[in-house]
Formats: structure tokens, sequence, C-alpha cells
């Protein structure tokens, strides 16, 4: 893919009237990017690319820039805090690792701050949590900025001119941003009365010869990040435009979890220049930080809507449920793709068959079968479904043996409803491995299975979680 792609499918939520343009790709813990002034989740695309593999990565665009609406609001700070809680809320994150940019800082520390039991780790970069002075701005902004606050200069020049798009983020990476990616930029804001929310910005900069409310939230920020129980990881660069040693220093001193990685060279929109190094240093934290893997889960290699390749099939018996049952499996060059119940080797062959009629089916070792029951780490999952369906299955590997949750839980967990929870558990076919058997109603009692009630509770009673 180029370095201007953005090969996101786009989705949008309605909050207070409006809607809200995000994307939500890939599987596993939830990252929701934040980005700042001029910028969207564009930003965040070469970042976001090689994480969906490991990660559910959310990027949302502020309300007045990239696709979401621009209504005639005052899209000051805390007008836009309003409209990021009720995205929030409104998808059900929780459990969320903030990764955050220029204004989508002090957006997110509020939202760390403000709703703690949804935030529970932080990552930053090239952005602000505190207020500050004009001694710490960039000497050769200073001016323009000083500009960009005056009532009728920020009109002509930010409004008419478009001088945010077409001089600050052009002059705010190292290397020279390709006009694909400038016309990506400049896209959001054709004319004048669009531009007005990148113009809002630099008035509500939390620096000192102005108290507002703006300043205010974010000195309530600063004072509070002392005592924030999220860990979190600080990405410098060299030079950086905000994040000068000393206030990396001063961050280190005032964070109790406070992780600092270098990423190497880049000014402000350090996204444009590192991404791959933003990526690698947020995948290695987040998995320092992660929980063991429950005993028994397989690995996700690979995933994808069909398949039409070559098949392995095999038969075998075995006792998942400490009863004698016949089991058909199949695998990919990659993993295995199919694991069900079946009377027989002709009923199981007929079974892959309907399940992949586009595939030539090879018959190998139904000693394959045991090995997937007493050398798990030997055969990894390649999940076949739509993107809905994988998102689901992957929630259903984190449910430990000998546990239960419900459809409605694991809706909230991904962002969905119970009901269309029900029908991704009911399409897996992976049975046991992808433990769809450990979904029960809220209501109680063991509930549906594709391969039968009473295997169902004899699967969980031998996990010793029998409801």
């Amino acid at each position: 893919m180029g370095f201007a792609d953005y090969p996101f499918t786009s989705r949008y939520l309605t909050v207070d009237g409006h809607r809200l343009h995000y994307i939500d790709e890939g599987q596993g813990p939830t990252l929701l990017f934040l980005h700042g002034n001029p910028t969207s989740s564009y930003l965040w695309r070469n970042v976001i690319k090689p994480l969906t593999g490991h990660f559910r990565c959310v990027a949302l665009d502020l309300i007045g820039f990239g696709k979401s609406d621009k209504p005639d609001l005052d899209y000051r700070f805390l007008t836009h805090y309003q409209f990021l809680h009720g995205f929030v809320t409104g998808l059900g994150l929780t459990d969320v690792t903030l990764v955050l940019h220029d204004w989508g800082g002090p957006l997110g520390f509020r939202l760390a701050q403000h709703q703690p039991d949804r935030v529970s780790a932080v990552c930053f970069m090239e952005t602000f949590p505190f207020t500050f002075d004009w001694h710490e701005f960039p000497p050769a902004a200073r001016p323009l900025f000083f500009a960009f606050r005056q009532r009728r200069l920020s009109y002509w020049l930010l409004q008419r001119q478009n001088l945010f798009v077409n001089v600050v983020l052009r002059f705010s990476t190292l290397r020279r941003l390709p006009r694909s990616v400038l016309a990506a930029y400049r896209a959001p804001f054709p004319d004048a009365r669009s531009r007005y929310p990148i113009r809002v910005f630099p008035g509500e900069l939390p620096i000192n010869d102005r108290r507002t409310e703006t300043w205010a939230a974010i000195q309530d920020i600063e004072q509070r990040l002392e005592r924030m129980p999220q860990p979190m990881l600080l990405l410098q660069f060299h030079p950086g435009a905000v994040l000068s040693r000393t206030r990396v220093a001063w961050l280190s001193q005032r964070i109790a979890h406070l992780d600092v990685v270098d990423c190497g060279r880049g000014l402000h929109y350090v996204q444009e220049d590192r991404p791959e190094a933003i990526a690698a240093a947020l995948a290695d934290w987040c998995r320092g930080r992660a929980p063991s893997a429950p005993t028994g889960v397989l690995p996700v290699v690979a995933e994808d809507k069909t398949f039409a390749g070559d098949l392995a099939w095999a038969f075998a018996r075995a006792r998942p449920t400490g009863e004698d049952e016949g089991l058909v499996a199949a695998w990919s060059d990659q993993g295995l793709v199919m694991l069900s119940f079946a009377d027989d080797a002709e009923e199981g062959q007929r079974q892959v068959a309907e399940r992949f009629p586009a595939c030539r089916l090879a018959q190998t070792d139904g000693a394959r079968i045991a090995e997937l029951f007493t050398a798990p780490g030997g055969s990894p999952l390649h999940l076949i479904g739509t993107d809905f369906q994988r998102r689901v299955w992957r929630a259903l590997l984190q449910v430990p043996a000998g546990t239960t949750s419900d459809y409605a839980a694991i809706a909230a967990r991904i962002g969905s409803q119970a009901r269309a929870v029900g029908g991704a558990v009911a399409a897996n076919r992976i049975a046991v491995l992808v433990p769809c058997h450990r979904v029960v109603p809220r209501a109680g009692g063991a509930g549906a299975y594709h391969w039968g009630r009473d295997r169902k509770q004899a699967l969980l009673a031998a996990e010793g979680a029998a409801p």
C-alpha cells in the first residue's frame, strides 16, 4: 500500500444529532486514536496499518474535522470533549488504550481522568496536557501563532488562506509531503466556512496570557496528572515541536507510571515522518503490559472473509466432553479453519465440503486432531468469516476455561449489540477451541449451541463451568 493510502471502511455514529466519522479496523485489544488541528483519522493511517493484525484500531474524526459533520458550533475545547464523550459512550468502548496527538492529547487526558473505568492506558506524543507560556513555543512559530490568535488576522490567515494546512502542516514534518497527502488534508476544508474549526483551536491554546475556560480545564488536567492510575507511554522525537526535553523531564516527575521511548527524528506531525517507529513502540509496550493469554488459547495467524484454496481434513475420535466424540477438522496452509462434531468420516467430509464448497480437499492423518488438544500451539487458527464475525470470535478466545460470559458482555466489549453477537456466535465452526460454548444467556441456562445443547452442557461441565 502507498504512503497516502487510507484503505479503511468509513463508519458513522450520531452524537447530539450530528454524525461523527470513524474507522474501526482489526481485532484484539482496543486502541483509540485521537488527532488534533488540522488533521483527522487520516493522520494515523500508516500507524494503524501494521497494528490491525493484533489490535482493534478505532480512529475518530473530531466534530468539524475530516469526514465528520461541520455544524454551526463554537468548536471550543469543552464542546469537542462533549462529542468525544458521546462517541465513546455510544460505541460502548471500555478497556481502551488512548493514542493521542496535538489537541487529541488534552481531550484524551480529560477522558482518562473523568472516565477511568473506560481508559486503561494512555500513549501520547507531541501534545500538551498542561498550560504553558510563550517562551515554550518554537521561536519560528511564535509570530504566526500570535497572529492566529488575533480575531481579524485569524479569519484572513486561517479561513481565507488556509495557512494551517498550506503552511503549518507542510513545514511541521521532516519529509516533504507528497501532493496526494496534502490533497487529502485539504479535502475536508474546501471553503472559508468549513475552516472555522481550524481557526478556533489556536485561540484555545492554554497559554498563560489568556485565562479562559479552556485554560482552566487544561490546568485541571495538569493538576490531576500525579493522581492518574493508568500506565502511560510517551513517545519522544527530536527536535520535536511541543514536547521539549525539559517538558519530558517535567512529565516524568509528575506521572507515576510513565515510560518514555525515543522514536528518533521528527517535528510535530510525527505520524508522517515515523509511522513505523510509532506502531512498533506502541505494539511492544502494549504486549509488555498484556496479561498472559488464557491457557490453551490458539494464536490467530490469519483471517479472511472467504477461502477457496487447498484444505487438508481429518476425522478422529476424541474426548473433549469427557465422552468419546467424533470430530472432523480442516486446515489451510496457515492454520485450523474448522473443527466440528461428526458421527463418522463420511459425514465429516460432507460438513467440510458444505462449509468450503470452492476448496480442494485432501484427507490427512487423524492424529492431528488429538494434537489440537495435547499440543495446541502447533496448530494456530485461520479464521474465515465476515469482519464482524471474526471480531466476535476473537473476543470468545479471551473467555477463559472454567468461566462463562453472556451475549451482552461480549457486545459491550466490541461495541455492538447482543443480538448481532448471537448471530456471529452461532456462525462459529471451530468448536471447543473458539469457545462459543462459554457464551450463555444472561437470564440463565446453557442456551443454544450449533452442535446441540446437551453437548454444550457437557463441555461446560468438563471445564467446571456448568450454568
